[in-house]
């Protein structure tokens, strides 16, 4: 099992590379120099490390696409080959209005196989009396709002009327009656009056709300529609479909038509993808993988700055003592890094419990001595080491520490020391800055603790009454 997930693994992290490669993503390019630059700190200048990371992304956004993909095609086959039976103990009765409901259940006797199929009415919630004539008289007054439409007037009706078949929720239902019939249908679409001088038709529309009713009658003159050449001609083809609608309208199908106006027509039903919504929410779910790791690295490289700050003033203490007690600037670099490769916690192990945390600077110093051992100038090596912790402090000591090579290092240690000296008070205040955003992420669980005590002393009183 753990061998074909390895070889899994191994062909999606082969396509990572492909890709990485092709796009160039490994590459310090226009807007990623913020993010190159980081990645190559975490890493000790390891341009490898910048490569492993986005294949790593990418393998992992192919797997989660791959997954996603795999169980939408599996839950898309399981719906369409199987029935689910969802257990209830209880059923939603319908809102005031919205009518009685029936629901097929299936019923089995506990201890017996059978199972037997049931058809149940589930009647509507009921209306008071006065509720009733309060929804029939709003409804009365809305109506006269809503009926117009897009028209300014019922005067000169030329786009289509709102006649609504319910109101109020569903709880007042309306049946509607227009005269002469054939110009203005029952939802009010306009069917078309050919008249330029405008046709009078009357409305009437019979509310009703639990065996209470009231009558709503207006006049309204309509005139044929004023529409651009497009239009017109796509408001023929839904006459000639209604015209088709009502000629069939004993046959099973209706035949639609294929030709109006001269131009042929093509006609075609639109279809629904089932698996489209997992899809959307695998792509989803990559995008935000994508942007959660980069959201690590940079929390990363902000907890590595964090602590380059804190550990400045040690290092200046340990390198004046040092200095003081008679050391070159190369051999107290060596001295420093001797010591802390001794007592250094193993990479595999950072972050677990007890165990030692990596020191950034310390393994800059470390690394430093390394490129002095391979052949770098001591110079060079000071510098690169300030540029690597990115830090101003350290920019500034890279810089003192390869001047004073060329100058002598006559006065250094008192120098280093004054510069550990002003670093407390910068540690100080650094340590509080941090104190404080601490304080702040704290802040909403420290609300939503208390919006639970006060859930928890309010309810029982509100219970009690």
């Amino acid at each position: 099992m753990a061998g074909i997930k390895n070889r899994v693994y191994r062909i999606f992290e082969k396509a990572g590379a492909f890709l990485v490669d092709l796009w160039k993503l490994d590459q310090p390019e226009k807007g990623k120099t913020g993010m190159y630059q980081e990645l190559l700190s975490l890493s000790l200048g390891k341009k490898t490390a910048v490569r492993n990371y986005y294949i790593k992304k990418i393998s992992l956004m192919l797997m989660v696409l791959a997954a996603g993909s795999l169980i939408s095609v599996i839950s898309l086959f399981a719906y369409c080959t199987s029935q689910h039976h969802e257990r209830t103990e209880s059923l939603e009765r319908p809102g005031y209005g919205e009518g009685d409901r029936k629901e097929s259940l299936t019923v089995k006797v506990e201890g017996e196989e059978e199972v037997k199929k049931l058809e149940v009415t589930v009647q509507e919630r009921k209306y008071t009396d006065q509720e009733k004539e309060k929804m029939l008289d709003e409804a009365l007054l809305e109506l006269d709002k809503i009926l117009p439409g897009n028209n300014e007037s019922l005067d000169e009706v030329r786009s289509d009327l709102v006649l609504p078949a319910s109101m109020k929720e569903g709880a007042v239902k309306i049946s509607w009656l227009t005269v002469p019939y054939g110009i203005i249908d029952e939802s009010g679409k306009l069917k078309g009056s050919e008249d330029e001088n405008g046709t009078l038709v009357e409305i009437q529309g019979t509310l009703t709300c639990g065996g209470r009713e009231a009558v709503y009658n207006r006049t309204v003159k309509v005139f044929p529609p004023l529409l651009p050449e497009k239009e017109r001609f796509y408001h023929s083809v839904e006459k000639a479909v209604e015209m088709a609608d009502v000629k069939d309208s004993s046959k099973d199908k209706i035949a639609l038509p294929q030709n109006v106006d001269g131009k042929a027509l093509i006609w075609s039903r639109p279809s629904e993808n089932p698996i489209l919504p997992l899809l959307i929410l695998t792509l989803i779910f990559s995008v935000c993988i994508y942007f959660e790791m980069d959201s690590k690295v940079h929390q990363k490289a902000e907890e590595r700055k964090n602590q380059l700050m804190i550990d400045y003033p040690d290092l200046m203490w340990k390198m004046t003592m040092l200095l003081g007690a008679g050391l070159s600037t190369k051999g107290t670099f060596s001295r420093i890094s001797e010591e802390y490769l001794r007592k250094r916690p193993d990479f595999s192990s950072k972050g677990r419990k007890g165990q030692k945390q990596i020191r950034y600077v310390y393994e800059e110093v470390a690394y430093t001595c390394f490129e002095m051992k391979n052949g770098i100038s001591e110079s060079q090596a000071y510098e690169r080491f300030g540029k690597r912790c990115q830090l101003p402090e350290y920019i500034r000591l890279g810089s003192v520490l390869s001047q004073n090579l060329k100058k002598g290092s006559k006065g250094l240690t008192e120098l280093l020391e004054s510069e550990a000296a002003s670093s407390m008070n910068e540690r100080k205040n650094h340590a509080k800055k941090i104190g404080e955003q601490a304080g702040t992420k704290l802040l909403l669980p420290m609300v939503m603790m208390l919006g639970i005590v006060l859930v928890i002393l309010m309810v029982p009183a509100f219970l009690s009454f």
